[in-house]
């Protein structure tokens, strides 16, 4: 009975530790968000999704030169200078959305300067001037932005009345762009910080749900194991006595228990920890197929038998993943009663296709959410291509190269 209480002990201590171990690291995820008296930290402008925006953003600076083309001819002097403005301007922008946030009021500063003194003979030096109160309003809380941009403001109306006497359109433009792009900022600011609490939310339930499931095996090696051990220990005890008294017949059949018992008890062990292994992908896409059905829609499945053999564990894991995360969009989304997918498999590639029969309304016009974004990520980390479509009807497509799944083997 010792053995017994001895486990159960430990048993019952771990799940208690893991608890307190996530509690905490809940605790901080949200605190980052969530603590109003924390800045928040803010992914780069210039790194992951928003740095193919941020650069193509540059394309509305064209406008620079608007003035100029307008006010031909020119002297030659004043294009190269203006020019050169122009991408000095370009450069620091691109290097300041890569930067921390400490190293942006520099930046920030020069490019506002920059901007001023090309506004000495080019009106649109105006332009530009909004690609700094967009960096401002992203980076900096609402009051911390306004105070920015009203000091930039400031700055401008004295060189109105100081220098720019005639110059209204340049002092308007400026203020009602910067004004504009200080909004987009904010925006994107807010918008962020919702996807940020999300995440975090995601995580704090994965989790929450990670500590969960380690206390249902503690129960269930706990239950499992207990009776059994205790028995083991009994019959132990028992065949010890019957050696001491010679009694070498009913000894053995105590030990031949004992062996039965011990063999039980490690198949019940593997039976118990048998739900912690992963689904392999023909699992996952069963066990989704009976899913859908029984949610009304008709599935019809064209599965390559030698596709599975041909991944590796981290891309059947993956792959699995992103057809658990479509069938789940497809529950709570589709207008349409059936789905297909496709599973194939040629000499250069291993593709997945998988196709929501239900027509979609202005497919232009949807964004791409959490969910398809982790799809993007998840293809990403096994080096898969990913395309997604929604007209006429929702259609993602995973192809992997064989190559590199082959390559991959020996890291996994």
């Amino acid at each position: 009975m010792r053995s017994h209480n001895s486990m159960q002990n430990n048993v019952d201590a771990v799940p208690a530790r893991h608890l307190d171990e996530g509690t905490a690291n809940v605790g901080e995820s949200t605190n980052h968000v969530d603590d109003k008296d924390a800045t928040p930290v803010m992914p780069l402008l210039g790194s992951g999704r928003k740095k193919r925006w941020s650069h193509g953003s540059l394309f509305f600076s064209l406008f620079f030169f608007v003035p100029l083309i307008i006010s031909r001819p020119l002297p030659v002097e004043i294009w190269v200078l203006q020019t050169l403005g122009y991408l000095s301007f370009v450069t620091l922008y691109v290097k300041a959305i890569s930067q921390p946030v400490k190293a942006l009021p520099s930046y920030l500063l020069v490019m506002f300067l920059l901007s001023v003194g090309c506004s000495f003979q080019n009106p649109g030096g105006a332009t530009i001037i909004g690609f700094i109160a967009f960096i401002v309003g992203y980076y900096n809380s609402v009051k911390t932005g306004l105070a920015s941009i009203s000091a930039m403001i400031i700055v401008l109306l004295t060189l109105n009345i100081t220098m720019f006497e005639s110059a209204h359109f340049l002092l308007a433009a400026s203020i009602i762009n910067s004004l504009v792009l200080f909004g987009f900022g904010v925006m994107e600011r807010k918008e962020t910080l919702h996807a940020l609490k999300e995440n975090q939310q995601a995580e704090a339930l994965r989790v929450l749900s990670a500590i969960a499931e380690r206390e249902r095996i503690g129960r269930d090696l706990h239950d499992v194991a207990g009776h059994a051990l205790s028995s083991i220990s009994l019959k132990a005890q028992l065949a010890d006595k019957l050696i001491s008294k010679d009694k070498i017949e009913d000894a053995h059949r105590e030990v031949k228990a004992l062996a039965q018992l011990s063999q039980a008890l490690l198949s019940d062990i593997r039976q118990a920890v048998s739900d912690i292994k992963q689904l392999s992908l023909s699992d996952e896409i069963a066990k989704d197929k009976s899913l859908l059905e029984e949610n009304g829609f008709n599935v019809t499945t064209r599965i390559d038998g030698s596709a599975e053999q041909r991944l590796n564990t981290k891309q059947e894991r993956q792959l699995a993943l992103i057809l658990k995360e479509l069938t789940t969009n497809t529950l709570r989304y589709s207008k349409g009663s059936a789905v297909s997918l496709d599973l194939e498999v040629n000499s250069t590639t291993i593709k997945m296709t998988y196709k929501d029969h239900g027509v979609v309304e202005n497919g232009a016009s949807i964004k791409e959410g959490n969910g398809l974004m982790g799809i993007r990520e998840r293809a990403a980390s096994i080096y898969a291509e990913v395309d997604i479509s929604f007209l006429p009807h929702p259609i993602v497509s995973i192809q992997l190269n064989v190559e590199q799944a082959s390559s991959l083997k020996a890291s996994v």
